[in-house]
């Protein structure tokens, strides 16, 4: 299966679903289905939503990497409750932390903003205790940055918010880092490879994969947490 028509006509088969039933689930028109099947269009503002639906890896639905089952190379960042900007004199709830928000520094889904992360500004954000507990992140570990650009689309929208945990700064194949390389601050998928290699992903298939030496970058954190505004 080489191309997106083709993965998505065999998920769409393998789960037994009609076209109109898909359009239903994810709150399209049947039309707009009918384009991805037919080959008129490859990518959808939903397809995060139909991978969901279909339950397939969203990687290998856009890309084909990796293999359909859901749970081999899915995304790790997940749309977990709510994210508020607020001033030092709103009182917070019981479940709730404050996390740094580096408002001013953008994390590059493109080609890279050089920048330092050490410049903060004293913004925060408010995020959940449980979830944090949930997920094993320490509120004085997790700091919140902005993405810019369009290469980790269509998981990470433009101007998205996202939350790092700056404990966790060890490679696991296919999740997704902060990473420092060369002075540019990027969001990317990150891989082991042989002899101290890495190789760097989008999840747009518009942006090539990029294998550097591990020592040309320094990991930020894991990205667990996202936020985002559709237009």
């Amino acid at each position: 299966m080489t191309t997106f028509t083709d993965r998505i006509n065999w998920a769409l088969q393998a789960s037994g679903l009609s076209q109109h039933q898909l359009a239903e689930k994810v709150k399209i028109s049947q039309p707009a289905i009918q384009k991805l099947v037919s080959g008129k269009s490859s990518t959808s503002r939903k397809i995060v939503e139909i991978a969901t639906a279909l339950n397939v890896d969203l990687l290998w639905l856009t890309q084909g990497v990796g293999k359909p089952d859901v749970g081999k190379n899915q995304a790790n960042a997940k749309i977990l409750g709510t994210i508020d900007d607020w001033d030092s004199q709103t009182p917070l709830d019981n479940d709730e932390v404050e996390v740094p928000f580096y408002k001013d520094v953008r994390l590059s889904a493109g080609d890279g903003f050089a920048d330092d992360i050490e410049d903060y500004n004293g913004y925060k954000l408010r995020l959940s205790r449980s979830t944090m507990r949930r997920y094993g992140i320490d509120k004085d570990c997790a700091v919140c940055l902005t993405v810019y650009g369009d290469s980790m689309e269509p998981v990470f929208q433009d101007g998205a918010t996202v939350a790092i945990d700056q404990a966790d700064t060890s490679i696991r194949d296919g999740k997704i880092y902060a990473i420092n390389h060369d002075g540019l601050l990027r969001i990317k998928i990150l891989e082991k490879l042989p002899g101290n290699q890495i190789k760097i992903r989008s999840y747009n298939p518009g942006y090539e994969d990029e294998i550097i030496s591990q020592d040309e970058i320094t990991i930020l954190g894991r990205v667990w947490w996202q936020s985002s505004i559709l237009n």
